[in-house]
């Protein structure tokens, strides 16, 4: 990129942070000075704040290899210097005005520390999964890879394994006291302008069953210069990595199977609509049946109450909603696509949604669960 063509960027760049800026104070109700945000070269130092200049830094390198969430959060830890300069008279760097701070303007965990360790804490944010998450992930891959058999006894056999260990993972840690869980976030963007009815209603799904919170927002893509709808996926990294994993996966099948409809019954635009929420019925439909018997039986051996399972995701549920808060403090409704069951191509659509079961063989991105795992 010419020297030209990068000073225009880095200027555009620089006006959205300080839209963001403006955006962020109101979402938390702060009233912060408007600073001068500068685009810096430097690689070691990600931000910094300037109480003399009243300016905002932000690396170029950061912007360039990294998600807008996370120079999100650098802005955020750089607006809670600047609130402790401007209502705290610059009390402390690193202290307990900056920590009040950055919980006052929402800044995660793993980003309110600052100093050397920066880099590691930001690899960490993104990082390794726990050994125990990454064995069962493992597991869980294997069985879906299974949900390609041809019987469907045995697809659905092995949904229900892959659910009842991922259920049995979650149920461990609730048992061992961990109080402090390790709640992220995962921003979803295809780099459209509007979030389609299928996605809206494959949310409902992940939120009942992959143990993570879903809405939908927007970000920016800083090579773009644009700002896309996204979707936010908010839980514990393993549930996480599987819920990304059903998301790709299901929309892929989606778009798939409606193809193939379209191609055999001439289908028109207005039946697309219809075909995909019939085909998400469908897969709810798989769901729910995990869910009809007073417990949920993998084999003679292996069960779990259903009462267990219910009351674990409504724990989970409300763990995760810290996070989300923290997000969205002005957050009120989520709302999920809803179709009525009208059409013929919704009957199809359903009929295909039956009989989709969650694998690695559809998906044109051939990573697989333990392909997302970092490490």
């Amino acid at each position: 990129m010419e020297t030209k063509q990068i000073k225009d960027i880095e200027i555009r760049w620089a006006l959205q942070l300080s839209q963001e800026h403006k955006a962020i104070s109101w979402q938390y109700g702060i009233d912060l000075t408007t600073p001068t945000i500068e685009i810096s070269s430097g690689e070691k130092r990600l931000g910094w704040w300037s109480s003399k200049t009243k300016t905002i830094s932000i690396s170029s390198h950061l912007i360039n290899t990294e998600v807008w969430d996370i120079v999100l959060e650098i802005l955020k830890h750089e607006m809670a210097h600047q609130y402790v300069s401007e209502f705290y008279d610059n009390a402390d760097v690193h202290g307990k005005y900056f920590k009040l701070a950055c919980k006052k303007l929402g800044v995660h965990p793993a980003f309110v520390a600052g100093g050397k360790g920066y880099h590691e804490r930001l690899q960490n944010f993104k990082g390794e999964l726990p050994a125990d998450a990454q064995k069962m992930l493992r597991k869980v891959e294997k069985l879906m890879a299974l949900g390609q058999s041809s019987n469907q006894a045995e697809a659905q056999a092995a949904s229900r394994k892959a659910n009842y260990l991922l259920n049995k993972y979650n149920l461990q840690r609730i048992n061992t006291c961990d109080d402090n869980p390790d709640i992220k976030y995962l921003t979803i963007c295809h780099k459209k302008k509007r979030i389609e009815s299928i996605q809206r209603a494959l949310l409902s799904i992940l939120k009942d069953y992959y143990y993570v919170n879903c809405l939908t927002s927007h970000t920016y893509h800083a090579q773009d210069d644009t700002v896309y709808k996204s979707i936010v996926l908010v839980g514990k990294k393993e549930a996480l990595k599987v819920a990304e994993y059903a998301y790709h996966f299901l929309i892929d099948a989606g778009q798939t199977l409606w193809q193939n409809f379209k191609r055999q019954n001439n289908g028109k635009r207005g039946d697309k609509l219809s075909f995909d929420m019939g085909f998400i019925a469908g897969i709810k439909h798989n769901h729910k049946m995990m869910f009809e018997n007073s417990e949920i039986k993998i084999n003679s051996d292996i069960s779990l109450p259903v009462k267990t399972v219910r009351s674990l995701m409504e724990q989970n549920q409300r763990e995760n909603q810290i996070e989300v808060s923290r997000l969205f403090p002005r957050l009120r409704t989520i709302r999920y696509g809803r179709h009525q069951a009208s059409s013929g191509a919704f009957k199809e659509g359903f009929k295909n949604g039956k009989n989709t079961h969650i694998n690695k063989g559809m998906t044109s991105r051939g990573t697989g669960v333990s392909g997302l795992l970092v490490g």
